[in-house]
């Protein structure tokens, strides 16, 4: 995981994170979070339940200003972190469920997270140890979550293709439905700006452009139709597994589960374009932008963990190494232990997808068996169906 904000760069692997400022070799702050405390069982709790045996960080996010970092791990811990003017542990809370994603409110004084029951809870951020209030909920897995950057609304999106738009105020005020994807929505992002767009990215392999306030669909990218890597031609299916805007919103940077490369587009009014698709030697992990011309890619390759590319003569392109790039990759591997990412082409997303069940293949499986079945009745010379019915 890979997240940037003010020049503030944290990078997570596992159960670890390294953070520090972009340009700056002066140390890096690192931290781990299984060495926090377990929360103990409660009467609650059925003591044959499986807990946990993992520490891994789940979902992380930057506050607007940069100035707090948040995540929460698979121990349902939500942690807050200080990272100006240096970086230090300020809270530990708990959360009721795993959760899928995270993000800060616009103004930067609550923490949303939403779970897998389906349910977004809001923590403060000043009350450093308030415990969190229930803001809304749906019937399905919850998968990403966003706020408007002017802070009205809290727009969701879940495993069963919806995307909803509740006011912030009054969240069981439902503003909008974003409709049209035909599988799990991943990934959602509003560019900063005025015309309050959202992007969101699905299971179903396309990227699609909303104005999120009347649930209207601007337009929609296939995202295999632009660009099929040969190595990944045994893949029918690319889910969408980010979506990334520079600080002005004018540049998108797009990574698919498996595939080894980046798609980037621009935004200009409400049109999305796409500008560039950039192949690489191995399936990036997770991006995110610096500015708008410059892009950090987290390749989960231990040895090469990061790399920065920049927009130069009309293309992206990777940026040659500084002191300071070898210095954070330096860290990168010296903190990496026994930690690894999964470069796999294995769709992670499956397990989301709608299983297709043909009740009709069944039925005539079924039904041959029974034919073959009186077929042999009646050659053996044994009474079939047919024959009980007429003697009674």
């Amino acid at each position: 995981m890979l997240r940037l904000r003010a020049r503030n760069l944290c990078i997570i692997v596992g159960s670890r994170l390294l953070g520090g400022r972009t340009g700056f070799c002066d140390g890096f702050f690192v931290f781990d979070s299984s060495i926090l405390e377990i929360k103990p069982p409660t009467q609650e709790q059925d003591s044959s339940s499986k807990v946990s045996e993992t520490d891994k960080i789940l979902a992380a996010a930057f506050s607007p200003s940069g100035e707090y970092f948040a995540f929460t791990d698979d121990r349902k811990r939500l942690v807050l972190l200080k990272s100006e003017p240096a970086w230090e542990k300020v809270s530990v809370r708990w959360v009721s469920r795993r959760c899928t994603s995270l993000t800060f409110s616009a103004c930067g004084t609550r923490v949303l997270v939403a779970d897998k029951s389906g349910d977004v809870f809001s923590f403060s951020v000043t009350s450093s140890h308030e415990d969190g209030r229930l803001e809304l909920g749906h019937l399905s897995m919850l998968l990403d979550l966003a706020v408007s950057p002017g802070g009205e609304h809290i727009i969701t999106c879940d495993r069963d293709e919806k995307i909803r738009v509740s006011l912030w105020e009054a969240p069981h005020v439902i503003s909008a439905f974003c409709l049209g994807h035909r599988e799990f929505v991943s990934q959602l992002l509003v560019p900063p700006g005025l015309e309050k767009l959202l992007l969101s990215g699905s299971g179903d392999g396309t990227l699609r452009l909303w104005r999120y306030e009347t649930g209207q669909e601007i337009q929609s990218w296939e995202i295999c139709g632009i660009q099929r890597p040969e190595d990944t031609q045994e893949f029918t299916r690319f889910a969408v597994s980010r979506i990334s805007c520079c600080p002005r919103g004018e540049n998108v940077a797009v990574l698919c589960d498996g595939v080894p490369g980046i798609y980037l587009f621009s935004i200009s009014g409400s049109h999305l374009t796409h500008v560039q698709y950039v192949p690489l030697s191995y399936v990036p992990v997770d991006l995110d932008f610096e500015d708008s011309a410059s892009l950090w890619v987290l390749s989960g390759v231990r040895e090469d963990a990061v790399e920065l590319h920049r927009y130069k003569d009309g293309h992206w392109q990777a940026a040659p190494q500084d002191d300071y790039l070898k210095r954070l990759k330096e860290a990168v591997r010296e903190n990496w232990g026994e930690m690894e990412v999964s470069v796999t082409q294995e769709n992670r997303f499956s397990g989301l997808y709608k299983a297709v069940c043909d009740n009709m293949a069944s039925y005539l499986q079924k039904k041959e068996a029974r034919l073959q079945t009186e077929k042999r009745k009646l050659s053996t010379g044994q009474p079939g169906t047919a024959m009980k019915v007429q003697k009674t």
